[in-house]
């Protein structure tokens, strides 16, 4: 995979053959560097699933009597040869966790909040109590691309207003840029703009972290305040439904952790999203 400057020019090449230079300029300005987590072997491993870590004095985490179950650690640090990457740390390990089975908790209500937890710091190896489920290990390979936003986002809506047909043609090269960066399914990813099943993240996520019910939330007449605290909210991984480690979110389903900006890691919210 090509880095990012790379990806810039051959992204700049392909929006001339549909955008005027007004348009293309907005599009790269919101543009993303993102990893995605392909193919064992095709660059920097990271390893999702195996053996749980804990920071030493922790306890198991524990969502209404279940313990919440493993998913798998990220060492930003392995990923920092790609780069700053907006809304990733630069050093230091985060293990994820998540009450995978069903009933799984969607992360629509704030109730929800202990359904899963992201954990920092120094981790060790920790022993899984009973009633957990154990995920196989699978050592991906992490590789830099451009994210761009989905057509659903609302900055993609805001442009439509303003430049009646864009959508239409931005929907047709979203596509097409998503299978190039994106080649092979399932698809992992770390920071950038989500690969979203149905709708924005960032609503949902400020709407459930603050106690609103997402039944009220109306995406595209969101006030400029709920826009700019939404976006606020950057996804910080994305788990796709995967074969080889026994995950199915629904067909396609996939589970969004995301971080708010002022806040640390262990604060993440998570969403999840299916058909």
């Amino acid at each position: 995979m090509d880095d990012f400057d790379a990806q810039r020019r051959r992204l700049t090449a392909f929006l001339g053959l549909l955008f005027t230079s007004e348009i293309i300029s907005i599009l790269l300005s919101l543009a993303r560097p993102a990893v995605r987590l392909g193919a064992a072997g095709d660059g920097v491993p990271v390893r999702l699933g195996g053996a749980p870590l804990l920071p030493a004095a922790a306890a198991w985490p524990v969502w209404r009597g279940r313990p919440l179950d493993f998913l798998g650690a990220v060492d930003f640090a392995e990923l920092a040869v790609f780069g700053t990457i907006p809304g990733l740390p630069r050093t230091g390990t985060a293990a994820f966790y998540y009450a995978s089975e069903t009933p799984r908790p969607w992360g629509d209500a704030s109730g929800q909040r202990d359904g899963w937890r992201v954990f920092t710091g120094d981790l060790h190896p920790a022993e899984p109590p009973p009633g957990t489920v154990s995920y196989p290990p699978a050592e991906l390979g992490a590789a830099p691309f451009l994210s761009l936003p989905s057509p659903q986002e609302p900055v993609m809506r805001r442009l439509e207003r303003v430049h009646r047909g864009f959508l239409a043609e931005y929907e047709q090269l979203h596509a097409v840029w998503s299978r190039h960066v994106t080649p092979e399914t399932p698809a992992h990813q770390l920071g950038g703009w989500p690969d979203l099943v149905q709708r924005p993240v960032g609503p949902d996520c400020l709407y459930a972290s603050t106690g609103r019910p997402l039944e009220t939330l109306d995406a595209p007449e969101l006030s400029a305040d709920d826009l700019a605290a939404a976006d606020d909210w950057r996804l910080l991984l994305q788990l796709d439904s995967d074969d080889r480690l026994g995950w199915y979110w629904g067909d396609p389903g996939r589970v969004y952790f995301c971080s708010h900006r002022s806040a640390p890691l262990e604060g993440a919210w998570l969403t999840v999203q299916a058909t």
